[in-house]
C-alpha cells in the first residue's frame, strides 16, 4: 500500500513524553527544516501521553498564529491526539487534583480556544513506519 506523504520540510513536528501513564509529562515542537526546538512544555508532575500530544498541537497551532509563521503543517505522531483536534473534543480519566490542576486547566483553556476559533493549519500524521521517529521525539524508549 502506497501511503502519501506530503513532500515538505516547512514544518512543525511536535510530541510528548510521559513517563507511566499517567505520570510527569512534557511536550515539544521541532522546526523540520532545521531540526530546531521552537518550544518545549514545562514538565508537567501528572499527565497523559494523549494529553501532551494534544496540546503539543494546540501549542503549536497558537505559535504559528502568534509569531505569522508560514509553516505549510503540523506533523504528530499521534492518531488520538489529530482525532480530538478534529472533533474540537478530549476524552481522559485523568482526575483533576493539586497534581494535575495546572495540566488541565491548560487542557480546558485550549479546548475553549479551539471551539471558537477557526485554524487552517493541516495538522497530519507522521508515519513513523516510513519517516522513523519524528523529529521532536524525546527518545527515550
Amino acid at each position: 500500500m502506497k501511503v502519501k506523504i506530503p513532500n515538505t520540510t516547512n514544518a512543525l513536528c511536535v510530541d510528548a513524553a510521559c513517563s507511566g501513564n499517567p505520570g510527569p509529562m512534557e511536550y515539544r515542537a521541532v522546526d523540520l527544516k532545521s531540526w530546531k526546538e521552537v518550544f518545549h512544555s514545562p514538565l508537567y508532575p501528572m499527565g497523559t501521553n494523549n494529553l501532551g500530544e494534544f496540546l503539543a498541537i494546540y501549542d503549536a497551532i497558537r505559535y504559528i498564529e502568534t509569531h505569522k509563521k508560514n509553516y505549510e503543517c503540523i506533523f504528530s505522531d499521534s492518531e488520538t491526539a489529530i482525532a480530538w483536534m478534529k472533533s474540537k473534543k478530549i476524552k481522559t480519566t485523568l482526575a483533576y487534583n493539586k497534581e494535575t490542576q495546572e495540566l488541565l486547566i491548560k487542557v480546558q483553556e485550549a479546548i475553549t480556544w479551539i471551539k471558537t476559533h477557526d485554524f487552517t493549519i493541516p495538522i497530519r500524521k507522521w508515519e513513523t513506519e516510513i519517516r522513523w521517529e519524528i523529529p521532536a521525539d524525546f527518545d527515550r524508549k
